[in-house]
């Protein structure tokens, strides 16, 4: 992060360079890093092992309902408690909505690579972290 910052800071050429290579609004350089993140993780996936996560399912059952019945609204309570009441005289209104908003969704929908990073440093299973990646992505794009 030290590194991003002090090249925005002092090489700006950089960001403007590397914000060009975009697709469909989403930055290709940005796609690239998270991959890079992601796949060192991904290599300690045994897949074959995706399909035991039937027999202990209570992981992806806690981490599904934690994720859709209780941090949307965690979440909007935090979100709304510091936009609208603690950085009120800071931020207007209208623009504190739309990070409430921001707050919920990204509550609801975590990084994938940092959801891997997480998992990955509290020695976690991959495979019940690919099995709830998946269910959440999946969620997700059925609830667009």
């Amino acid at each position: 992060m030290a590194t991003g910052i002090l090249i925005g800071r002092y090489l700006p050429g950089v960001p403007e360079f590397l914000g060009r290579f975009e697709y469909a609004q989403f930055s290709i350089p940005i796609a690239v890093l998270i991959w890079i993140i992601i796949y060192p993780m991904m290599m300690k996936v045994d897949f074959q092992s995706v399909t035991n996560v039937r027999k202990n399912p209570q992981g992806v059952l806690i981490s599904s309902g934690t994720s859709w019945l209780i941090k949307p609204f965690l979440m909007f309570g935090l979100a709304s408690f510091f936009f609208y009441v603690v950085f009120k005289a800071l931020i207007p209104a209208d623009l504190a909505q739309s990070y409430v908003a921001g707050a919920v969704i990204l509550g609801a929908a975590p990084c994938t690579a940092m959801v891997f990073v997480w998992s990955n440093l509290t020695k976690g299973d991959p495979a019940h972290t690919l099995v709830n990646i998946v269910n959440r992505t999946r969620g997700w794009f059925l609830n667009l």
